[in-house]
């Protein structure tokens, strides 16, 4: 009697055991994560994904409702992380994104054995409150410079690191395809007596030795796009985590096409 009680109690422990390990692994696949409206999804990869003609059709962003979002998706530069910016204007708010990586997705010495689900909830837009100064840059500081191309005036933005040093998305060649994430002098693209501070108010705002070990992370990355993530979007995410361009968002619909030409000739704006 004895030895079958016990032989039952040890099978009724398996099968709640059992039960608890499932359900743990149900609720992380499922279990959702808040973010803004103009936030910069970021997934980490458990290796370096190799990005082909292929790799896009095998990564869906979706609402809810099975709606295509206009996201901006793109490696980081060592290829173990993936980055999704928001379209324009930016997530909706109160709606739930799914983002699924399928299988046939190709990584450097591993294989992704399922598909990959994660979900988002999109709160309400994190504001951030823009004013230009004029003063010396301090160390974590946006620093900015206007300029124009074909009569179109626009704001180049980078992170200030000290020494006579910026961290910005820019180009020598001044073509798109080139452009990538890197640490120059401030001159040429910030001259003397030509730039301004842009300071940030916003409710989330890191300091500012976390706004250049972030705008360090992205170093090297070469996934420029004048539309959704260009050296506005790069900057502001250092600063608060927005991934948003206020110069497109407030441009008229005729300016807005004129960045799309740009954008299909391959130009860089810095």
């Amino acid at each position: 009697m004895k030895k079958y009680f016990f032989i039952k109690s040890i099978s009724i422990f398996i099968i709640i055991a059992f039960a608890l390990f499932f359900c743990c692994i149900y609720i992380s696949q499922n279990k959702s994560k808040d973010i803004y409206k103009y936030s910069e999804i970021q997934i980490p990869l458990e290796a370096k994904i190799l990005w082909d003609n292929s790799t896009l059709k095998n990564i869906s962003v979706k609402y809810k409702g099975n709606d295509t979002i206009d996201a901006y998706i793109f490696p980081s530069a060592d290829g173990r992380t993936l980055l999704i910016n928001p379209p324009i204007d930016g997530f909706t708010e109160g709606s739930k994104i799914y983002v699924t990586l399928s299988p046939n997705l190709h990584f450097k010495n591993y294989e992704l054995k399922s598909k990959k689900r994660l979900r988002f909830n999109v709160k309400s837009d994190n504001l951030s409150a823009l004013s230009k100064v004029s003063r010396i840059p301090k160390y974590g500081d946006i620093i900015g410079t206007t300029d124009n191309f074909m009569g179109y005036r626009y704001n180049h933005y980078g992170i200030y690191i000290g020494n006579n040093k910026v961290i910005h998305y820019c180009s020598s060649t001044g073509n798109a395809k080139d452009a990538k994430i890197q640490e120059t002098n401030m001159a040429p693209y910030f001259k003397p007596g030509n730039y301004f501070i842009l300071n940030v108010k916003s409710n989330v705002e890191f300091s500012s030795e976390e706004t250049v070990r972030r705008a360090r992370t992205r170093l090297g990355e070469k996934s420029y796009s004048l539309l959704q993530n260009n050296c506005e979007h790069f900057a502001l995410w250092a600063k608060t985590g927005n991934s948003k361009s206020y110069q497109l968002i407030n441009l008229s619909q005729k300016e807005l096409a004129q960045i799309k030409m740009f954008t299909a000739m391959g130009i860089n704006l810095q």
